[in-house]
């Protein structure tokens, strides 16, 4: 992948850290990519069906579970994946340390289930102790509740952070690679843009063909004018980059 930028911040999806085995894999790329690039930040979802199986878990003991415990619980998936992370990497010579969302000083709104991030302080990360692994999904509040931030809102995570960080841009690895013309669900064949704008993206995902990132990560991503890059965990040059504006017949 011939680009110029040199700090990053990874993240790694659900599907991709599926189980503890994909823990290892997962950290044997971040070391592969240390050699690279100078990585601010890894953000990590929970582990597969986590937080789905987490769901379902407070419905057996309350039909309408109450939102602040709720985003409590649900939090708890990240946190485990940060804290495995972490761990894998020291264990193959990868100095680093897991955070939560208060640790990290993501700061947001008491909108429980779709909290807002206001501010991210990172007043309790020291990079001596070597990578910061931050639990994704995840905020907490002025009076030191926990909140998710909505499915899939690890990708928000990851883009607030990166502009935090002020890394040069965001990388996701996806199960799926890059962004594709089609959706791969429903058609065969497509092609994978090689780059896209974040409006395009936006278009594709309103053409009801799959979110493939968060729609508010995207948001951000303009606002911030943070460039994305999405890839496989094992083809890094068969993705897509996500950029302020892109010629519309680039592929």
């Amino acid at each position: 992948m011939n680009i110029k930028y040199k700090s990053v911040v990874l993240k790694f999806g659900g599907s991709v850290i599926s189980d503890t085995a994909a823990v290892g894999r997962v950290a044997n790329v971040i070391k592969k990519l240390t050699d690279a690039y100078d990585i601010r930040a890894v953000v990590v979802s929970a582990m597969g069906k986590a937080t789905n199986n987490l769901d379902a878990m407070a419905q057996t003991v309350a039909a309408r579970p109450d939102a602040r415990e709720l985003d409590a619980l649900l939090a708890t998936g990240e946190m485990q994946s940060a804290a495995l992370v972490a761990m894998r990497l020291n264990a193959i010579g990868v100095p680093a340390r897991g955070y939560n969302a208060m640790q990290f000083g993501i700061k947001t709104d008491d909108n429980f289930g779709a909290a807002n991030v206001q501010q991210i302080t990172m007043e309790y990360v020291n990079r001596l102790y070597g990578i910061p692994v931050v639990a994704g999904f995840q905020g907490v509040t002025k009076y030191g509740d926990i909140t998710t931030l909505g499915r899939e809102g690890s990708d928000i995570s990851a883009v607030i952070v990166a502009a935090a960080c002020s890394a040069d841009f965001c990388w996701f690895f996806k199960n799926g690679g890059g962004i594709c013309d089609k959706n791969p669900n429903k058609e065969n064949g497509g092609t994978v843009f090689q780059k896209i704008s974040y409006t395009r993206m936006r278009d594709l995902m309103t053409d009801g063909r799959g979110q493939v990132l968060h729609k508010r990560s995207i948001d951000l991503a303009k606002k911030y004018q943070m460039p994305l890059y999405v890839s496989g965990i094992d083809d890094f040059n068969n993705g897509t980059w996500i950029l302020p504006r892109v010629h519309a017949k680039l592929r």
